[in-house]
């Protein structure tokens, strides 16, 4: 067997890693898989850069910024794992985008991840520079209580927690397809250096993945699937029936086969060189990424 440290956020669309590891599916491959949770999307990244974990899920726009930023870095993205399943989730006083208005908003990260998605659909209501103010505080599980305790008026949420602040009063202000119709959001990254020493392993993680993904898109696995996240996230009933059709939902769940969303990728570099934060025109998405590893896989 070999070790697989896997760091990623606390959230529904975990499914399938936790499928692999429940049905044998990593283990089969050969894998045995060690999960770490984040408490926010630079730390995970580090994580991965500095050779603490293997294998992140993170944001695409993630990768970009570490890139760019962090002298030395070879991280990259190999595969993709959805386009956002994210949702502008306001408090139980802001219904609108305009309630927004002046208000501090909550963020995981002010350079890097949905960050931009949330500052263009402000700046797409007339938001000028001064009117938000976006705070740091972490991964969704921060943001969700950040927003339930009253701190903040507005944060970018997905399943479990949306749900969970719909409860609590909260409002539903804006889709992510509806931000952003085209994106690439959480992907598969790793180092270069570690890729090119451990090839056949990286090929069996995603061969992996992708197998577990299709376990949960069969219809005979749904009762398995809703067990999983009742186990891992709490849901049950008609919560976990809502959250499990968002994320096999075809056009804007899961990816079955896991590829990466090349025109996602360009979308996110011209969002964050739009918002100043790199030259524009940015480089092409195939500096941050390489495919070789993703195509061997599903050969």
């Amino acid at each position: 067997m070999t070790l697989i440290r896997l760091i990623q956020f606390r959230a529904a669309y975990n499914l399938p890693v936790h499928a692999a590891l429940e049905n044998g599916i990593f283990a089969d491959g050969g894998l045995a898989v060690e999960i770490e949770y984040t408490p926010g999307s630079a730390y995970l990244v580090e994580a991965v850069r500095t050779g603490r974990c293997t294998i992140g899920h993170a944001a695409a726009d993630d990768v970009v910024c570490d890139v760019e930023n962090q002298p030395g870095s070879d991280v990259f993205a190999f595969m993709g794992l959805h386009s956002g399943l994210l949702s502008l989730v306001g408090a139980p006083a802001c219904p609108t985008m305009e309630s927004l208005r002046g208000k501090p908003l909550a963020v995981d990260a002010r350079d890097s991840g949905f960050v931009f998605i949330l500052e263009k659909a402000l700046r797409d209501h007339g938001f000028g520079p001064d009117e938000y103010e976006l705070v740091e505080v972490g991964g969704w599980e921060s943001r969700y209580h950040t927003l339930i305790e009253g701190k903040l008026y507005a944060t970018l949420l997905t399943t479990p927690f949306v749900g969970a602040a719909l409860e609590r009063g909260c409002h539903v202000i804006a889709r992510g397809e509806e931000m952003m119709p085209v994106y690439q959001a959480t992907v598969g990254l790793a180092k270069r250096s570690w890729a090119e020493t451990n090839r056949t392993r990286l090929v069996d993680y995603i061969r992996c993945y992708v197998a577990a993904t299709g376990w949960c898109f069969a219809p005979e696995n749904r009762g398995n699937c809703l067990d999983i996240l009742e186990r891992h996230n709490g849901l049950t009933g008609t919560a976990a029936e809502e959250t499990l059709d968002s994320l096999l939902d075809p056009e804007h769940g899961l990816y079955p086969k896991a590829a990466l969303n090349i025109p996602g990728i360009a979308a996110a570099l011209d969002l964050r060189a739009g918002m100043g934060y790199m030259a524009s025109p940015p480089p092409p998405p195939e500096t941050y990424i390489d495919v070789s590893y993703y195509e061997a896989a599903i050969r």
